[in-house]
């Protein structure tokens, strides 16, 4: 089953085209407004709406956190998120980062405890076990990227089988309709199974992420894929 939307009858919006210089003081102001992230060490490039990041950070956390601010910037269109961790997680053992893993996961509301599982090696964390929900798995994966030490994230975490709707494709695209966020965008959602493909453009990285939560929070879906473009 195929749905398809179209928020402005008058086609899709194009956004601004930036200067590169402007964009590049764009996405550099922006990182500078967030106070969780340390861009002391963060070198901001443009190019045509590509940006992209080096330097170093002090944590995988303000790695993921640093492409999040630049993708809210209008114009960006593509991210090349280059950045590195600093020095930090040498000195902590990975015994260490698996404790600190298990405290924050147990420390998470959204987590049903005891439902995920840690093995570190090398800093490296990877997640498994089993929940109901995909934001379940996603606080499980946000709670980890916080702890000291961590290099990186494999999220093995399954999902449950649920029934799915035979409507869920419509479902979706009435969310879509109901969000502010997903504005001047040209989406079409079709699933096969439990798998929801999106396909289309999207007015802005915010309203593409937007489309993908959105998708998986319908019931029943434990797979998403991304195809859309940003126009």
């Amino acid at each position: 089953m195929i749905a398809q939307y179209i928020l402005n009858p008058k086609g899709v919006s194009p956004l601004m085209h930036k200067p590169n210089n402007l964009l590049k003081l764009d996405v550099e102001d922006q990182l500078a407004w967030d106070p969780q992230v340390d861009t002391t060490r963060v070198v901001v490039s443009a190019d045509e709406g590509k940006v992209t990041l080096t330097g170093t950070v002090p944590s995988l956390y303000q790695v993921t956190r640093t492409g999040e601010d630049a993708m809210l910037v209008g114009g960006v269109k593509l991210l090349d998120n280059q950045l590195l961790i600093g020095r930090l997680g040498d000195a902590i053992t990975d015994a260490q980062i698996a404790a600190a893993s298990t405290e924050a996961l147990n420390g998470d509301s959204f987590v049903p405890k005891g439902s995920v599982t840690v093995d570190v090696r090398d800093g490296w964390v990877t997640l498994g076990g089993e929940v109901r929900h995909h934001y379940q798995r996603q606080a499980a994966e946000h709670a980890v990227r916080k702890v000291d030490g961590v290099l990186g994230i494999d999220n093995g975490i399954a999902l449950t089988d649920a029934p799915i709707p035979s409507d869920v494709a419509d479902r979706i695209t009435s969310a879509f309709q109901r969000s502010a966020i997903i504005n001047d965008s040209l989406i079409e959602v079709s699933n096969v199974g439990h798998t929801v493909y999106l396909d289309g453009k999207a007015d802005s990285w915010a309203a593409r992420q937007a489309a993908e939560d959105t998708a998986w929070n319908a019931p029943g879906v434990n797979l998403v894929m991304d195809r859309l473009e940003v126009a």
